[in-house]
């Protein structure tokens, strides 16, 4: 059951939005009080967002459009990559002098299905503190929430994403003529990356052939001609 805030509340959580962007604005430095309150707000939003019926964009296509086994082996990949990320999660804060006072929020974007495979890796054991300080949302509730208190300069996050584009437009064949595969196979397109933790930023991607059944790796760091498409 959805409760009414109090007025008193109402404006206690004001006061929060105000001064967390007053610390925004200011030179003064962020402390781990800042960044863990900022990842409380997140929460709290995605708690009242999933209750809503936002578009989502063209990433959330239709289920029915996709077999059970295509988006179990999405949701494969898309796990085996993030969990890859996660595992050196600890030596990249470590290493990154601009994080050496508090330890940032962790952003993880993706899609539904990616959404699956990192509820998947939470229940691990051995990343159980990791997600302490890390929340995972679509690129669009990450997008609604930036249009709620953004945070352009990375001074409380850290945003890693990774999610896989299954349907690449015919227009786009002529950049895989390296990556040959039979007429009745996809291109499927892994997109990951980083921003906000400083020199080890990127952006990234891997091409894979699907055909119906199994996914096969065709070509990693792969540049992309339209990467928007």
């Amino acid at each position: 059951m959805i409760q009414l805030q109090s007025l008193k509340e109402k404006n206690d959580g004001e006061k929060m939005g105000n001064a967390a962007d007053g610390q925004q604005n200011s030179s003064s430095p962020i402390t781990q009080s800042d960044v863990n309150a900022w990842l409380v707000r997140l929460r709290c939003f995605l708690a009242g967002e999933r209750k809503k019926m936002r578009p989502q964009g063209k990433k959330a296509s239709p289920r029915n459009q996709r077999s059970a086994c295509s988006l179990a082996a999405e949701e494969k990949l898309l796990e085996v990559t993030i969990r890859c990320w996660l595992a050196g999660l600890e030596q990249r804060l470590g290493n990154a002098s601009r994080w050496n006072a508090v330890r940032p929020a962790v952003v993880m974007t993706t899609t539904p299905v990616g959404i699956r495979a990192c509820e998947v890796l939470a229940e691990e054991s051995k990343f159980k503190s990791v997600f302490e300080y890390c929340c995972y949302l679509t690129e669009y509730e990450y997008r609604y929430w930036c249009k709620e208190e953004a945070d352009l300069n990375f001074r409380f996050h850290i945003n890693y994403w990774a999610w896989m584009k299954t349907s690449v437009p015919s227009t786009r064949m002529h950049e895989f003529c390296n990556y040959p595969i039979p007429e009745d196979n996809q291109y499927w397109l892994l997109r990951h990356g980083l921003n906000g933790l400083g020199e080890d930023d990127y952006a990234d991607c891997s091409v894979f052939g699907w055909d119906g059944t199994s996914t096969r790796l065709l070509a990693e760091h792969f540049h992309e001609g339209v990467p928007s498409v």
